[in-house]
């Protein structure tokens, strides 16, 4: 099937939010390349250092930057300038992103463009939409970029598989788009549901001996030991350890003032190895000595029980 060619994948805005079709500046080098009239189409352009602004995109397209630029700016609806830092070669963009862009030496890149009409087709449309993926700067993923590089080769050689081949990988390259962006809040989500799920392990089990591995079987977490550590201390602000320090200490606190206690009760049965170290723990996190928090028994002094009768 024959797609009618994209009509200018940018469009400039100009007085009073007028649209034309952008046209590369004349000391650009592009290299159109591939037949017209496909559905996923490719272009390759080498530019000096520039400044284009007022862009909107009319598609879904996909860039990488075969030379990327040591410096990138980029301006979104109207606001001030913001330095992009690339630390991968592929940038996203979706239909109607607003945008200005500027860099200071020579760079060469590939941008894909997706017709949408083909999209829609595909039914990938609908599910881009359901997505939301949101415009994106210094992807790095090596399936990806070796999509686009097929991609690139076959519409160098002239499609001898035919478009069908093209449409296939341009199908892939925005399922690939849609699992990096779907895997982001999820894992997010996961990390943050096992690190409430080890918490509540601490809670019910904090006057056990607790060990890394204790925690990390007890939620079925399926990273290292370090990623584990990494994670909760993102999620509640203290390791693991510290974490299990703090709740023995404030169980502990609570028994002591209650007076119904002694200290070596309280330390063991608040999960500490000794008396010792629950001492030297108590003291650091409270400034005192847990013996001083020991209420004083209600021993009335003489002159005390006289001033009571004289009542």
């Amino acid at each position: 099937m024959t797609y009618p060619s994209t009509p200018g994948p940018l469009h400039t805005i100009g007085p009073g939010g007028r649209r034309d079709i952008w046209l590369p500046p004349a000391e650009w080098k592009k290299r159109p390349i591939g037949p017209t009239g496909v559905a996923v189409t490719i272009e390759h352009y080498i530019a000096c250092a520039s400044e284009v602004t007022d862009l909107e995109t009319t598609c879904v397209s996909l860039a990488m930057f075969l030379q990327p630029p040591k410096a990138l700016q980029v301006r979104l609806d109207g606001t001030g300038w913001v330095s992009k830092s690339l630390r991968g070669p592929l940038s996203y963009t979706s239909p109607d992103f607003l945008f200005s862009i500027r860099w200071s030496e020579d760079i060469e890149w590939l941008t894909i463009y997706f017709d949408p009409s083909w999209l829609d087709k595909c039914g990938l449309k609908e599910s881009l939409a359901a997505t939301s993926i949101a415009p994106r700067f210094g992807i790095c993923d090596d399936l990806l970029m070796q999509i686009v590089r097929s991609i690139h080769q076959d519409a160098v050689t002239g499609t001898p598989l035919g478009p069908t081949y093209a449409e296939a990988l341009g199908a892939a390259a925005v399922h690939r788009m849609q699992f990096l962006e779907s895997g982001r809040q999820p894992r997010q989500y996961v990390q943050s549901t096992l690190m409430e799920k080890a918490v509540e392990y601490i809670q019910d089990n904090f006057r056990e001996r607790l060990t890394l591995q204790t925690l990390v079987d007890a939620i079925d977490y399926p990273g290292d030991l370090c990623s584990f550590i990494r994670s909760f201390k993102k999620c509640k602000g203290l390791s693991p350890h510290q974490y299990i320090v703090e709740k023995r200490l404030h169980v502990a606190r609570d028994l002591i003032t209650q007076g119904r206690r002694g200290v070596t009760e309280v330390a063991l049965d608040c999960g500490f190895s000794s008396v010792s170290h629950f001492s030297a723990a108590f003291r650091k996190r409270w400034d005192v000595s847990p013996s001083e928090l020991k209420p004083r028994p209600a021993i009335a002094t003489r002159e005390e029980e006289t001033i009571s009768i004289d009542r």
